[in-house]
């Protein structure tokens, strides 16, 4: 558990109402590992967090009788002297239709096909409830308080676990018809490609994803004797547990099977992004999630490929960044979610 003050930038919007209260983010994990829940006031400050990350993926049961646990000690009234709850916020790690507050599915949990999370939040807590997946929220927060600040049109993508992204058009998220808009991590980019978790196969996400990338080291490592000594030299023996930061050293030290790999990341990587530009053509893409936190080993190189790969007059005024708001990035987009025109 922890309790945490933010010094993010606080929010400041012309259509925000009301003038005392409070708002709650919370932030449920793509395989029901990992969620946060956070108390914030109505500038998006976070007054009040929890985190209670699980050893195991629960069943739908499990994880909602722990979300209304954290939420009851969150919401204890010694937090909420200044006024009530006005609305709570909620990222998820999957695909939501966020006109109808359903969760679609998690593809790393089970349980949740169809689940009307919004609805059932906003009976328990007689409060209104608004969700959306954790790209897209993270994404509204890194435009609102982290990298993309003043930025009209730019795209954010989730290199963690899975992939995901958001687009943001003039301070709003961008949805697409069903709620699909920035799927990036589904994306085909190579026929016959490796499994997918949504069944499908080539997507960006089977292959870029932090999962897929370590998934395919040890994997190619068993064949190669020194490489997999050198993972058992970082990792103490313990192959799984080897990071994406870690096969970058690798890499970067001159391990052919390491550098082989991140070639071929940053290439189908690169290919996705630069179809984005094309039909987007944003003025900044942010890079959030695990990956993304090996700096810029992974985007000095991915900023040449697009420049390489793009038409000049569509790359000429994009920036590609890492994300400011690091792992709180989807807990503060929660948050936001939550302050959006309140």
């Amino acid at each position: 558990m922890s309790t945490e003050r933010s010094s993010q930038t606080p929010r400041s919007t012309g259509k925000l109402l009301a003038t005392q209260g409070y708002v709650v983010g919370i932030e449920i994990s793509g395989s029901g590992t990992r969620q946060s829940v956070a108390l914030a006031d109505l500038d998006g400050n976070i007054l009040y967090q929890l985190r209670r990350p699980l050893e195991y993926i629960p069943d739908t049961t499990t994880l909602l009788q722990l979300l209304e646990a954290m939420l009851g000690e969150v919401l204890d009234p010694e937090h909420l002297r200044d006024g009530r709850v006005l609305r709570v916020g909620v990222a998820v790690g999957g695909p939501v239709d966020a006109s109808q507050g359903i969760v679609r599915t998690l593809y790393h949990a089970h349980g949740w096909d169809n689940f009307p999370l919004q609805d059932y939040l906003a009976e328990r807590l007689n409060v209104p409830c608004i969700i959306d997946n954790n790209a897209n929220a993270a994404a509204l927060a890194e435009v609102l308080y982290g990298a993309g600040i003043g930025e009209r049109v730019a795209l954010y993508v989730g290199l963690g676990r899975g992939i995901g992204g958001g687009l943001i058009v003039n301070g709003r998220i961008y949805h697409g018809v069903t709620s699909t808009a920035g799927e990036i991590g589904h994306l085909l980019v190579m026929q016959n490609g490796p499994k997918c978790s949504c069944g499908g196969y080539g997507h960006l996400e089977a292959i870029a994803s932090a999962q897929a990338i370590v998934r395919t080291m040890i994997g190619r490592a068993v064949e190669h004797p020194a490489t997999l000594a050198a993972i058992h030299r970082l990792t103490e023996g313990r192959a799984e547990r080897i990071t994406v930061g870690q096969i970058f050293q690798l890499a970067t030290e001159g391990d052919e099977v390491a550098r082989c790999l991140i070639d071929e990341v940053l290439t189908y990587l690169a290919f996705a992004l630069a179809n984005i530009v094309h039909l987007v053509n944003p003025g900044m893409i942010i890079l959030g999630g695990s990956v993304a936190l090996v700096g810029e080993p992974l985007i000095a190189p991915l900023r040449e490929r697009l420049r390489a790969l793009c038409l000049p007059a569509a790359s000429q005024h994009l920036r590609i960044v890492q994300g400011k708001l690091g792992p709180q990035a989807s807990l503060v987009g929660a948050v936001t979610l939550a302050l959006q025109d309140l």
